[in-house]
């Protein structure tokens, strides 16, 4: 029976042994795997994009219809690469967008322009692959730079209309896409990406009806214009980048 126990202890102690030695083995190589794939890569991209305002008392008012307002962004990008799988990004982008709308029947355009800051987390299936798949989320700054509200063929109504919006909308980005290895240091990729603003993109304390100066200083319900609901940025397209890849050993 001393034997046995003996035998038993044995056997524990070998498989605490080589239990510790796989975990051992798995962390050096997991070290090594990681070792030396840090990496940057920056870039151009560009967006044919749709962008929206969104505001819950315009949708509610009978003659308010939105219009398909289509336009673009682009900028530069910057990522560091941890490892082959993650890292972060930050980009800035110049983005044309606001909301083609009739109202009565008159169609204008809210016509807004935003240097676009988004922080990403970013995930690569595999940098070195040929054939990737890229995924990006994270929080986004926009400062506006410009506002207008013109006709539909875009001739100015009001030519500074920056005070009747704030100065800075606050959201969120996402990124869903594929890259292609052209070369050891060249990467292309294509994405699909949307953003949103958390934040009011209008000013409240603006004194005129922001769609239509002339008209009443209401939220197109009758109520005061302080009242109006919320208004939010939105953004949609395909996003298409050109990266140079730089590596780390």
């Amino acid at each position: 029976m001393a034997i046995d126990n003996n035998i038993k202890k044995t056997n524990q102690m070998k498989k605490k042994i080589l239990s510790m030695a796989i975990i051992a083995a798995s962390m050096l190589a997991l070290n090594q795997s990681l070792k030396g794939q840090s990496s940057m890569l920056i870039g151009v991209e560009g967006t044919p994009q749709m962008s929206w305002l969104y505001n819950q008392d315009d949708m509610d008012n009978s003659a308010y219809e939105t219009v398909n307002t289509f336009n673009g962004s682009f900028g530069v990008s910057y990522q560091y690469n941890f490892n082959k799988m993650l890292g972060v990004g930050v980009n800035g982008l110049y983005s044309f967008q606001g909301q083609r709308y009739k109202l009565n029947g008159v169609e204008r355009f809210r016509n807004l322009e935003y240097l676009k800051i988004p922080l990403m987390f970013v995930y690569t299936s595999d940098i070195d692959a040929d054939v990737m798949f890229i995924g990006k989320i994270g929080p986004q700054l926009g400062l506006l730079m410009n506002a207008r509200l013109t006709d539909k063929d875009n001739n100015n109504i009001i030519s500074d209309h920056k005070n009747a919006y704030e100065d800075f909308d606050i959201g969120g980005v996402i990124y869903a896409g594929v890259g292609f290895k052209l070369s050891e240091n060249f990467l292309l990729d294509a994405s699909v990406r949307a953003d949103c603003g958390f934040t009011d993109a209008e000013n409240k304390d603006y004194k005129l009806n922001v769609n239509n100066p002339s008209a009443p200083v209401t939220n197109g319900n009758g109520a005061a214009i302080s009242n109006r609901s919320m208004t939010s940025n939105a953004t949609a397209g395909i996003t298409i980048g050109i990266r140079y890849l730089i590596k780390y050993q």
